[in-house]
């Protein structure tokens, strides 16, 4: 397929995209300040990360606001995890009611703290129970339910397309496989061809995940017959990342700028502080800073200062000390010149 060639549409349920470039869930990462600068940035669909249907379950409040959604963002995906089909059907409905477009079922995850409790990834282990967790889900609400999982358990291992058919079984109304198994994590490439044989196993999208970079990768995925992509850690610290697939598609690569990453930054510092307050919304930006000055020259000596600025007013002076100088050296921070640290 030619780079130029044009991109699908995919449609999940009625949920009609303008690409096939979706924010892929992330733990720790897919709060609604980034969630909104990736819609921004040319993200069809965005996903939330996961929320635990047993928390839901016993009202815990901080899981409550992570179903949190603004009208800025949709269409929004919002992942739920757990193994118990009643609690999973509440917390579909609670999505629903929080503004989900789609409610995710988490059958993925790889970490254990998730696997030990049954949810994520182990889910793939009891094809009944994951059949009873689809169907709850779908039953429970009107917007489309969809699963994310993976190949299976060992490298090797393409459990998916089994998985794949059950769900649509259920009533799912898509699916996005990681194309690796949980032994893997996010190591390797992906596995196209075991991702090409859940595509021909089933009549809805499947979304390939895993590996995404550059347009080759995204094509390579669309090529085996995927609807979509998803693509997570190439897009933090870089929401505009999806704009910049869609102009690479179109065969005009248009990368950020030096002044173009630090005006996102500058507005993800605002949502941010905005939506957690002043000292915990800079805490949370410290870990999306790497991603916005990666090849940068200085960029650890960059984050080190950075990461020690706790005011909001500060960390704009500071980002706009460094770009005044082009990002080839760093201004004083606390009356010290930091070229002697270099």
């Amino acid at each position: 397929m030619a780079l130029t060639a044009p991109l699908p549409t995919p449609a999940i349920g009625p949920v009609r995209l303008d690409n096939p470039f979706v924010l892929s869930p992330m733990a720790g990462i897919g709060d609604p300040p980034y969630r909104r600068l990736c819609r921004r940035g040319g993200a069809a669909l965005v996903c939330a990360e996961m929320v635990s249907a047993n928390a839901l379950h016993f009202d815990d409040e901080r899981s409550r606001r992570m179903l949190q959604t603004y009208p800025d963002e949709h269409p929004v995906s919002l992942q739920i995890f757990g193994n118990d089909p009643d609690r999973l059907a509440a917390a579909a409905r609670a999505a629903e009611a929080a503004g989900a477009d789609i409610v995710d079922l988490n059958c993925g995850c790889p970490v254990p703290k998730i696997t030990k409790s049954g949810g994520g990834v182990s889910l793939m282990r009891d094809e009944s129970l994951f059949a009873r967790c689809v169907a709850a889900m779908a039953r429970a609400v009107r917007v489309p339910v969809t699963v994310k999982m993976r190949l299976g358990f060992a490298r090797g291992e393409n459990h998916a397309p089994r998985f794949a058919r059950i769900a649509e079984e259920a009533g799912a109304a898509a699916v996005a496989v990681h194309a690796r198994s949980r032994e893997e994590r996010h190591a390797g490439a992906p596995d196209l061809e075991a991702l090409a044989a859940v595509t021909r196993a089933v009549r809805l999208p499947v979304f390939g995940n895993g590996g995404v970079r550059s347009i080759e990768d995204a094509r390579r995925m669309l090529d085996a017959g995927c609807a979509g992509v998803l693509v997570g850690q190439a897009a933090v610290g870089n929401p505009f990342f999806f704009r910049e697939l869609l102009s690479a598609a179109a065969g005009h690569a248009a990368p950020l700028s030096l002044r173009e990453r630090f005006d996102l930054l500058r507005e993800h510092a605002r949502l941010i502080v905005e939506y957690y307050g002043e000292s915990l919304g800079l805490r949370r930006l410290r870990k999306y800073l790497p991603s916005y000055v990666h090849g940068l020259p200085h960029a650890a000596a960059f984050r080190g200062a950075a990461n020690r600025i706790e005011r909001h007013a500060e960390f704009l002076e500071f980002l706009a000390s460094f770009e005044a100088r082009g990002g080839s050296f760093l201004p004083s921070v606390e009356g010290k010149d930091t070229m002697g640290t270099l």
